[in-house]
């Protein structure tokens, strides 16, 4: 019976401690970027970027704490607009759809203008995003830079 029981433990709770780890999935960089949409309020726009699950468990990124840079000034706060569902155990590049809402207008006029000039312009995408699975919900920290 014992020896029953310690194969039960190696075949169920093996796999859930192991898949449990601190941050189980990984960000890379950052592959594409697609402007959708800019307005004088928000700018909509999709990146690629290659995600990491080295879980036995699928996730779900629905959301998250979001807040965007141009150079080292903040611009505004930034939404993840579509669910993404991270696959288990696999590495893909998935598409993810943002949009920066913009608060401080003569960053962002700063920003436009660089851009009407072909400037190189450095952004960054910092904060948190929620991933949940069955087996609970993480907080991932972002730390991301596009240079475009």
């Amino acid at each position: 019976m014992k020896n029953f029981l310690s194969k039960i433990f190696y075949i169920v709770f093996c796999p859930l401690i192991f898949s449990c780890s601190p941050i189980p999935l990984e960000m890379g960089k950052i592959e594409n970027l697609k402007i959708e949409e800019v307005t004088t309020q928000s700018v909509s726009f999709f990146i690629d970027i290659p995600i990491t699950n080295n879980s036995i468990f699928p996730f779900t990124i629905e959301g998250g704490d979001l807040t965007a840079f141009f150079e080292d000034e903040k611009i505004g706060n930034a939404e993840i607009l579509e669910t993404i569902h991270i696959a288990s155990m696999k590495t893909k590049t998935y598409p993810i759809h943002l949009k920066i809402f913009l608060d401080n207008p003569e960053v962002s006029a700063h920003m436009a203008i660089n851009a009407l000039l072909g400037k190189k312009n450095t952004y960054h995408i910092r904060g948190t995003i929620h991933a949940k699975s069955i087996i609970g919900k993480k907080k991932i920290i972002i730390y991301k830079c596009i240079v475009k």
